[in-house]
């Protein structure tokens, strides 16, 4: 059972340079000159993870993820929170007392050992609690290291879960890039830890492999039913493998949620734009009230307008009904953006791709240098250059403040 908790946790890096040096001073010719200041890596980072959840902590580099893991891992210093293991604070804790395994981003394999021995090395080096007779015929609590036996056992188990069986006798350098990385995993797996903390494992592999790795991953997870702690900066991996995901950003999560919902419902325009392939489209608008339809107006250089129906949208916040006109940002996915011969807004064709059963169209507005991607199955004949009419599926059309990115609608 691992139940994990972290509570208002920060990483500060403190700035190695605290004064503005002499030299900087007489350049700056009696300007101010600011002193640099510390860098906040993670902020009021609260999460609470349950015995075996598959979490995914995603985001673009430098969000402050695989500092958060690092974190867990007692590889890296707490500033200030929490972390509590099953009840247990690990502040203080050594990485080596966590019960916890880590797989990087690096396969970290010693190149002169082979995978057997790789997946072995640990187990030879740890000393585990046993039980043993003295001479009087009484027990006494020792500790000692795994017989030739259990490591067997345990390297066995492990390659035949991750099928690497054939390639126990190979060496780094005589196996590809997905068998190294099986092997990473059966050097954790061996140690039975109560947590798996793996960073980006899949970086250094190719797209196919990737797909067939994810599912390997998930498939090891429900095998084990242990906690998994996973850092991407792929949302297509975080969307197809997590059972929970944190979208972080700056140091601070943005959203906490199942993959659907995620998707189905963002939080903020961030959320919005980095969840989901292609990227959602984001229009600039005006919007009011009109009796039972939102009037929404464009502010592009055509100002073409549209109404949606407000029984069809999700519920507005209030404040946006009052009849009054409001700027804000007008996000649908590139599969919600439907074709219409007569209806909609009018929009040229900038380019467009043909990936077999489905075609992205590269639209945008004329005299306007943004374009927007719309996702169809019809097998039309497209030009460079067409114009045509666009609705909107307005079930699926988020809408956000302009000023802060929080989404303004409800019914989740």
């Amino acid at each position: 059972m691992a139940k994990l908790s972290l509570r208002h946790i920060y990483k500060v890096y403190p700035s190695r340079d605290k004064q503005p040096s002499i030299f900087k001073r007489l350049l700056s010719k009696n300007k101010i000159v600011e002193t640099p200041k510390d860098f906040v890596a993670v902020k009021d980072f609260n999460l609470e993870i349950d015995d075996g959840e598959f979490v995914v902590f995603v985001g673009p580099s430098g969000c402050g993820k695989s500092t958060t893991l690092r974190m867990i891992a007692g590889l890296e210093d707490i500033s200030a929170g929490e972390l509590y293991m099953d009840d247990i604070l690990l502040n203080n804790v050594d990485p080596m007392n966590r019960d916890m395994a880590m797989v990087f981003q690096s396969y970290a394999l010693y190149p002169h050992l082979s995978a057997y021995e790789n997946i072995a090395f640990g187990l030879k080096m740890r000393k585990i609690d046993d039980v043993v007779l003295d001479k009087d015929g009484n027990t006494k609590s020792v500790k000692r290291h795994y017989t030739k036996k259990e490591i067997d056992e345990k390297v066995n188990w492990a390659a035949n879960i991750l099928g690497i069986e054939n390639l126990l006798n190979r060496k780094p350098s005589e196996m590809s890039g997905g068998q190294c990385q099986r092997v990473a995993l059966g050097r954790a797996l061996v140690r039975g830890p109560k947590l798996f903390l793996l960073d980006e494992p899949l970086s250094n592999l190719d797209a196919k492999l990737r797909t067939s790795m994810r599912s390997e991953i998930v498939k090891l997870h429900q095998r084990l039913k242990t906690t998994f702690i996973y850092v991407t900066h792929d949302q297509v991996e975080a969307m197809t493998m997590g059972t929970k995901i944190v979208v972080m950003k700056d140091g601070i999560i943005q959203q906490i949620d199942k993959p659907t919902d995620l998707f189905n419902y963002p939080n903020n325009i961030f959320v919005a734009g980095f969840i989901g392939t292609p990227q959602m489209n984001f229009f600039d608008v005006t919007i009011k009230t009109l009796k039972k339809t939102l009037h929404v107006e464009f502010n592009d250089s055509s100002k073409q307008s549209i109404n949606l129906d407000l029984n069809k949208l999700r519920p507005i916040d209030s404040q946006y009904l009052d009849g009054n006109p409001h700027q804000v940002v007008l996000g649908t996915r590139a599969e919600h953006l439907l074709l219409n011969n007569k209806d909609g807004i009018k929009m040229n064709i900038s380019i467009f791709e043909v990936l077999g059963s489905t075609t992205h169209l590269f639209v945008r507005f004329e005299n306007d240098e943004k374009e927007y991607i719309v996702s169809t199955m019809e097998n039309n004949v497209w030009e460079n250059g067409q114009q045509i009419n666009i609705s909107f599926d307005e079930q699926k059309v988020h809408l956000f403040d302009k000023n802060s990115g929080e989404s303004i609608l409800g019914g989740h």
